[in-house]
């Protein structure tokens, strides 16, 4: 992949990821993010979704100027957020969930969309949780590939597809 395509693929990304956070937090889409607390235009989901969208535009600048601590903030940033939803989301799934846990779970994520089946304590992460991971995933590899990608490769590349 040359360095042009690197560059589109992480942007790309990193635009899908905030069309589709801010779609989730501030649009009611039923099933796929009802969840108790989360109706649209509140303060605190108006505050979510700002936070978000300032850190995701910052990392969108760093992106199109090639400003190295804004793409490394923004690595940072978005795989820390991944951890957490690896933790607070995968992890009950995978080992299994405390009672607490199974508490807030069925108060939260009762009425949300499934795309993976709960058995005994390990309980699914909602489907809209599974394509924000799909996302910053996405935007972690894109990232990633163009962070250690020479600006000047590009160029290079250019030269030998003639």
């Amino acid at each position: 992949m040359n360095g042009s395509r690197r560059y589109k693929a992480a942007l790309a990304a990193q635009l899908g990821l905030l069309v589709y956070f801010e779609l989730c937090i501030l649009v009611p889409l039923g099933r796929w993010n009802d969840q108790p607390g989360m109706s649209a235009f509140t303060p605190a989901n108006m505050t979510l979704g700002a936070i978000i969208a300032a850190a995701q535009g910052l990392l969108l600048m760093g992106t199109v100027w090639r400003l190295k601590p804004l793409l490394w903030l923004g690595l940072v940033g978005d795989s820390i957020w991944l951890l957490l939803h690896f933790s607070s989301l995968w992890g009950p799934y995978i080992l299994g969930a405390s009672p607490s846990y199974a508490a807030m779970y069925e108060r939260v994520f009762a009425r949300t969309t499934k795309l993976l089946p709960s058995f005994g304590n390990h309980l699914a992460p909602d489907a809209m949780h599974i394509f924000i991971d799909l996302f910053l995933i996405a935007v972690l590899v894109t990232l990633i590939r163009y962070v250690a990608w020479p600006a000047h490769c590009g160029t290079a590349d250019r030269q030998n597809t003639t």
